[in-house]
């Protein structure tokens, strides 16, 4: 359990790493859209949390997989209490999550992971604050930060997505929550 939580408690640090996607199987076995690159990373955790409510009203509960493995480049489960098809069913479309107080240090030459980038204010060279980071997306050869901009007359947001390169991203800074980018408000 996560040292900042409490017994029974849900820890304030979760950080989702997959979704269930659908029954793997007839034994209770399930498959995982895992958000990460390495979807093998959630495989890492002897426990997680599964959001049993929904968005609005969440239900988190500890469970410790009984066993995971991966099928063609898919992550599989077998959570306890889940034995049939119908109660894999049940579990489809349910978040999971990780305490991230139970992360390895970042590597030292990135240095954050990207649930610490959400959130960030993005700004470019000029010190034009574009938004803020609401995702990132593996688009195949390269990551996109997808920013979040502010309220326009008609107050609705704006999207800017911005490749996660160095030819555009200038400095990740965590500690001070900015990104800097080499990217116009017109782009």
């Amino acid at each position: 359990m996560s040292p900042a939580a409490k017994p029974g408690a849900v820890p304030p640090d979760l950080v989702e790493m997959a979704n269930v996607k659908e029954p793997y199987g007839l034994k209770g076995w399930i498959k995982l859209y895992s958000y990460s690159t390495d979807g093998a990373g959630l495989a890492g955790f002897d426990e997680w949390w599964l959001d049993r409510g929904t968005e609005a009203k969440p239900d988190w509960q500890l469970v410790k997989p009984e066993q995971v493995d991966e099928h063609s480049g898919t992550l599989i489960a077998k959570l306890p209490g889940v034995e049939d098809r119908d109660a894999a069913f049940a579990l489809k479309s349910k978040r999971i999550a990780v305490s991230r107080a139970l992360f390895p240090a970042s590597r030292e030459e990135e240095g954050y992971y990207w649930s610490d980038l959400i959130g960030l204010l993005v700004k470019n060279r000029e010190d034009e604050v574009l938004g803020e980071v609401a995702d990132l997306m593996d688009l195949g050869p390269h990551e996109v930060l997808r920013v979040m901009t502010a309220a326009g007359e008609d107050g609705k947001r704006g999207e800017i997505l911005i490749p996660f390169v160095a030819q555009y991203v200038d400095q990740v800074d965590v500690a001070g929550k900015v990104i800097k980018v080499d990217w116009g408000r017109d782009y």
